[in-house]
């Protein structure tokens, strides 16, 4: 019989946030200061940025920035592989999605594709860094400066990553981040729009400023949701209750468990930005970005580690297709996704096999319903939407757990090839 591993995911959160969180919740100063203000100063120094403006969620800093910078019913060329949220903040915005495939490998946005959608109604080319990895910004950004078009970056899950010394988010004409509850910066919710132009930066803030703080009882609640999911993936209870509940979910295809960690399961279209997406960040969340900006080369230099022992004992099977091994910064690898033609037996063999790993639940956009008015048709989106698994690279989890899953993955083709 098997040891349970260790889980498939952590909300990443450090005893020390949850401390910095009750304090300043006891003390009340969970609205007051000016951490805000603070960070924002802090990032731009960071990575180089003109400017950094906090936001209450990443997505919103999306919608924020195309909406100073869009004519209605312009095209923004996206990626199709992301959450359908992304696509609403678009339209939202005023804007007309206009979804380009992805490269082969990457789970990234093609600059081929890019160069061949890009036209005159064209009023932003978006591209994202997705699980870590710099797309091909280079080239796209090079792309969009022929045309005389803004260049945005979703670095969301990204924050910390560069390519030739140049953090993602700053290459193009405003960069996003989120510093959500599995990201490498954590703050329970927020993000962050960072920006070279002065014009996008002032309709920003004007905007902003006319928005609330968010309420505390959203904040509170978020904050007890990231405890228990932290509760529930500490050794001990994992070990004892939390691994076999997904275990049999996955074994026996229980929706009511497997869907707990899906937010992606009942897409709809938004027209306009909901009443909660009207607020700005907090000081408590501020002072939690602020506590973390200094961790974030170590995580991503754990998190290599993590991605190189993957690539090695993975790279010599054809059935599984692979990120690219990047060792110069330009990936921090938040995640290892791997692609395979029938990741549902896999994921059922490694659970019972004693493995812990998780179906990506990221859509293909341009094909869901209800974007039907914006379809498009996207191969390469479509194939990866169905082959993608999450192989875990957070914090703390052990180059031997890492291992671990390898050696189930080869085993799993090898029987599946002697059959």
């Amino acid at each position: 019989m098997f040891l349970p591993p260790q889980p498939r995911f952590r909300f990443y959160n450090s005893p020390a946030n949850y401390f910095l969180a009750a304090r300043d919740i006891l003390s009340g100063r969970m609205m007051r200061g000016d951490a805000v203000e603070r960070m924002e100063r802090r990032v731009e120094r960071m990575i180089g940025a003109e400017h950094a403006i906090a936001m209450p969620q990443g997505r919103v800093a999306i919608y924020m920035v195309l909406a100073a910078l869009l004519k209605p019913g312009q095209k923004v060329i996206m990626s199709p592989y992301t959450l359908y949220d992304v696509v609403n903040m678009v339209i939202c915005a005023g804007g007309r999605p206009v979804f380009a495939d992805l490269e082969e490998d990457t789970c990234n946005i093609s600059a081929d594709e890019v160069e061949r959608l890009i036209d005159d109604e064209t009023g932003a080319v978006m591209v994202t860094h997705l699980h870590g990895l710099v797309c091909d910004v280079g080239r796209i950004a090079e792309i969009c400066r022929g045309r005389g078009v803004p260049l945005l970056e979703d670095a969301c899950q990204a924050f910390g990553a560069k390519i030739d010394g140049q953090y993602a988010g700053t290459i193009g004409d405003a960069g996003f981040f989120s510093f959500g509850r599995a990201k490498n910066i954590n703050a329970f919710f927020g993000g962050m729009a960072v920006t070279s132009r002065q014009d996008i930066r002032d309709a920003v803030v004007e905007r902003l400023s006319d928005f609330p703080k968010m309420d505390r009882m959203i904040l509170l609640k978020r904050i007890a949701h990231c405890l228990v999911g932290d509760i529930l993936t500490t050794p001990l209870v994992f070990s004892l209750f939390t691994f076999w509940l997904f275990r049999h979910g996955s074994l026996h295809d229980v929706d009511s468990v497997n869907k707990q960690l899906d937010t992606e399961d009942n897409p709809f279209m938004r027209t306009e930005v909901p009443p909660r997406y009207a607020v700005r960040m907090t000081p408590l969340q501020a002072r939690l970005v602020d506590a973390q900006i200094d961790l974030a080369d170590g995580k991503a230099a754990g998190r290599l580690e993590l991605a190189e022992a993957y690539h090695a004992g993975l790279s010599d099977i054809p059935e599984v297709r692979l990120p690219p091994l990047r060792t110069d910064g330009s990936h921090i690898y938040l995640s290892f996704p791997i692609q395979v033609a029938d990741r549902l037996a896999l994921v059922k063999y490694m659970m019972r096999n004693g493995r812990d790993c998780v179906i990506q639940h990221i859509r293909n956009t341009a094909e869901l319903p209800c974007f039907e008015a914006y379809a498009a048709d996207c191969p390469n989106a479509q194939r990866t939407a169905g082959q993608v698994l999450l192989l875990p690279t957070y914090p703390g989890y052990k180059r031997s757990e890492a291992e671990k899953n390898v050696a189930v993955i080869r085993r799993y083709f090898r029987e599946n090839n002697i059959r």
